[in-house]
């Protein structure tokens, strides 16, 4: 068999077993390893495993998550790792957030030791662990690592969202014009009805803006209020409906003669101003 292709033959037997066949499946291909290689160790064994199925399970993730079978395939792989902690003696299965709930407990016990005795047992157990100590530590340091990464990003990430939030400022009102009887549908038919004047002299459209711009108008200055509550308690009206009536989706109908007498009716004035 092409050793560039040993590893997809695995993870594709994988995809094709029920799950009682995981650990059986597993000390199959590990009696096979250990009776043709006399030195070799289950540790090894299970490591180059783990390797396989992470190193699979992550290109699943990152290329193909909304995918449904990737998403069946990347459970599949999941339980099957699940499945090895059973023959795990080093806490190779281990993920870091197990390590990290695992190395909160140990420094738990240390703080809470009621005896010399106690502390030599906990110490013992956190150094010579099965886990190993150059392991333990190399997976705490790992952590703490991905711990203070992941605090500079939120960092950045609060910071945009505190630039985003003084630019909205710039756009939105802090207080809005409140509809005192609540039906958005009056106030997006009097803008459309705005939007539609002519020009007494030239017949062209007084008012032009494309629709995001008049379903930002509306969004950013208005609020729906079926009492005089407090501002807090509006609701805001939907940017997406307002800019379907905007785009013609529903606003068509609205404008029919038919159903005039449902709303407000803006005439256009024939006065000539000079």
């Amino acid at each position: 068999m092409n050793p560039i292709h040993i590893s997809g033959y695995f993870v594709m037997r994988i995809f094709n077993i029920t799950e009682q066949e995981y650990l059986p499946f597993y000390l199959y291909h590990l009696n096979y390893y250990l009776a043709f290689n006399p030195d070799g160790k289950e540790e090894t064994f299970l490591a180059i495993v783990l390797e396989i199925v992470d190193k699979d399970r992550k290109s699943r993730e990152t290329l193909y998550y909304y995918n449904t079978r990737s998403k069946t395939r990347i459970h599949k792989l999941s339980r099957f790792r699940e499945v090895l902690k059973e023959v795990d003696k080093w806490g190779m299965t281990l993920t870091n957030e197990e390590r990290l709930r695992q190395s909160v407990s140990y420094v738990q016990q240390i703080m809470n030791w009621q005896s010399a005795n106690d502390t030599k047992s906990v110490l013992s157990k956190l150094l010579f662990d099965e886990v190993g100590s150059d392991k333990f530590f190399i997976e705490y340091k790992n952590i703490i690592e991905e711990k203070n990464r992941l605090e500079i990003l939120l960092e950045k990430e609060q910071s945009t969202v505190k630039d985003l939030q003084d630019q909205l400022k710039n756009v939105a009102p802090e207080y809005r014009i409140s509809i005192l009887n609540g039906d958005q549908k009056l106030l997006i038919d009097l803008f459309m009805q705005l939007r539609d004047l002519k020009v007494p002299t030239t017949d062209n459209n007084f008012l032009s803006a494309k629709p995001e711009l008049w379903a930002k108008l509306i969004h950013n200055y208005f609020t729906l209020s079926h009492t005089n509550s407090k501002e807090d308690n509006r609701q805001l009206l939907s940017y997406d409906t307002i800019l379907d009536y905007f785009r013609d989706n529903l606003g068509k109908e609205m404008l029919k003669s038919k159903n005039r007498r449902k709303y407000f009716n803006i005439k256009e004035s024939n006065r000539i101003y000079t």
